[in-house]
């Protein structure tokens, strides 16, 4: 079906919605306080994330991360730009393109220069983008399925962000709030271990992978750190945290996702999205070629769970008969 998708800006009064900020700088919606709306339609992750990185809270990028991130923006908003209607002016299309040229050239110095991280970080930079377009066509199909015979679909305001919350948003709502702690990824540097990081002796909420990390970021995490006397739970797993133990179950864990994208064919496939955002596929090779109650919107829980790479080039998780019994479906 093919879908006109308009954007609604909700901004009060015609003006930008106000915006509030906490002690480090990071932006958030004033009415709200997410750093992502959908229904005041504001965005701040990406300058929040330089902010973050300003106040020494997680490990500057480098120059590489930052302009693989501008070419897999870039390639992004060409995708955005031709899904748009009306079209932007040849005029938008063409600084677009420049800059995506520029930034690629950029990138291309950089390995002509000697970096040997320019492919892995371009990598990972438009993996992250593809998961947004992902969050995007999820967006799309849940709407269509609630709304059959329409083709214009209107973003932005209270529903949109109802149908965010219900179908594409991060499947797990404990936070540090909850006292639930991050174990197996540095705080710091956000690189992943297969094994248990050394947390914080005092609030024991996060862990570092190295001393140096630590020291780093004490400056910052001083501010907010609390005394826990009991250590505290720890989070689900991650893609990334499953995928650090190459293949096999990471035993006595549990990966939590949620079914973001219905894109099942001959068998079940759904892109399904980790409580960081990192969204991956989960593909059922089981007897019946489904996995019972999973539909767009689920939040899928996998006991030992294990990583798989599919020959089409993508990754995630293999679903046997074996694993039937280690997973949890929840509907609301």
């Amino acid at each position: 079906m093919t879908m006109d998708l308009r954007c609604k800006m909700n901004f009060p009064g015609g003006s930008i919605p106000d915006m509030k900020n906490d002690k480090f700088g990071r932006c958030f919606c004033a009415a709200h306080n997410r750093e992502i709306c959908h229904q005041c339609c504001v965005d701040h992750s990406m300058t929040n994330r330089i902010i973050e990185e300003n106040a020494g809270l997680t490990k500057e990028r480098t120059k590489a991360e930052k302009v693989a991130a501008d070419v897999a923006s870039g390639m992004s908003a060409l995708r955005g730009m031709d899904r748009m209607h009306p079209r932007p002016s040849e005029e938008v299309y063409e600084q677009n393109r420049n800059w995506l040229k520029e930034s690629k050239l950029k990138l291309q110095s950089l390995k002509d220069a000697g970096d040997k991280s320019v492919d892995e970080v371009l990598r990972l930079a438009i993996e992250k983008e593809n998961a947004k377009d992902t969050e995007m066509q999820g967006f799309m199909q849940a709407w269509s399925k609630q709304n059959p015979g329409k083709t214009n679909m209107e973003f932005g305001g209270a529903e949109t962000q109802k149908l965010y919350e219900e179908f594409i948003a991060a499947p797990s709502k404990n936070t540090r709030s909850k006292l639930r702690a991050e174990k197996w990824t540095c705080d710091f540097c956000n690189k992943t271990s297969p094994k248990k990081l050394p947390a914080c002796a005092r609030c024991k909420l996060i862990s570092y992978c190295s001393k140096e990390c630590q020291v780093a970021a004490w400056k910052t995490h001083k501010q907010v750190c609390i005394r826990l006397e009991k250590e505290p739970r720890s989070l689900p797993q991650t893609w990334e945290q499953v995928e650090a133990h190459g293949g096999d179950p990471v035993k006595g864990k549990t990966l939590e996702v949620r079914a973001v994208l219905d894109e099942s064919m001959m068998r079940q496939v759904f892109s399904c999205k980790d409580r960081v955002g990192v969204v991956k596929r989960i593909a059922a090779y089981n007897n019946d070629r489904r996995i019972p109650g999973l539909r767009q919107g689920s939040v899928l829980r996998w006991k030992n769970p294990r990583f798989h790479y599919f020959m089409d080039g993508s990754s995630g998780a293999r679903i046997e008969e074996a694993d039937l019994p280690n997973l949890k479906v929840i509907n609301k």
